[in-house]
């Protein structure tokens, strides 16, 4: 079984919170995933009815107050939803960004929860199901 790869931070590629921030009905949402998760297409319209269409890289500033890569899940503007995949439930602790590449933080999925004022917990991923 190959290794791991373990990041500075002292956690699995897994166990970073992926803030990917979406185009919903001409409005931005914000979707926060397990490092190891991929957007099933077919879940996220689903929930969301359209198909996932992330916001274009050079407008995720603009939008969200965070560069890419950087983009914070509990300090974006109010009016834009944030929803928690489960995929990072599976975790004792999670590393979303905390302002920008460089900097993230050590929750738990719960206080994540709390802290974002999330809209809820969605199932729009695959990939990270063993």
């Amino acid at each position: 079984m190959p290794l791991k790869k373990q990041y500075k931070i002292g956690c699995s590629e897994a166990e970073i919170a992926k803030t990917l921030s979406f185009i919903v009905d001409e409005k931005p949402v914000i979707v926060v995933m397990a490092g190891d998760g991929r957007v099933n297409s077919s879940k996220f319209k689903a929930l969301f009815h359209t198909k996932p269409s992330m916001i274009q890289r050079d407008q995720v500033e603009a939008i969200t107050g965070f560069a890419p890569g950087g983009v914070c899940p509990f300090n974006v503007p109010k009016e834009i939803p944030v929803w928690l995949d489960v995929s990072m439930k599976r975790f004792e602790y999670v590393h979303p960004a905390g302002g920008n590449s460089f900097t993230s933080v050590k929750l738990t999925p719960s206080e994540l929860e709390e802290v974002s004022g999330a809209t809820g917990w969605c199932d729009v991923c695959k990939g990270w199901e063993e």
